[in-house]
């Protein structure tokens, strides 16, 4: 069965990857989106800006989907038992040195 577990989590875990990887596109898309309804509405073109607000919008809403996913997908494996990786992360005192 630990052999089945681990499959199950190495699936997750790329699931996981694959949802953080399209968020963070989609994060990417809606900022320059952003950028673009910004330039726009500095020279007066207000459809244009509107146009571009709106399709930010659209992939601010895609990103906030697959991090849900991924919420999803955690609380899957927390009803299973599975472990999550956990990676050592140094503290914040560490970081400031």
């Amino acid at each position: 069965m630990t052999h089945e577990n681990e499959l199950l989590e190495t699936a997750f875990a790329q699931q996981i990857g694959e949802h953080y990887r399209r968020a963070s596109n989609e994060l990417l898309h809606a900022y320059q989106r952003n950028k673009e309804a910004a330039r726009h509405h500095e020279s007066g073109a207000f459809k244009a800006a509107l146009h571009h607000a709106k399709l930010s919008k659209h992939h601010a809403f895609n990103a906030h989907e697959h991090l849900k996913e991924v919420l999803l997908i955690i609380e899957k494996m927390n009803d299973m038992g599975a472990a999550l990786p956990v990676r050592s992360v140094p503290s914040s005192s560490a970081l400031l040195q």
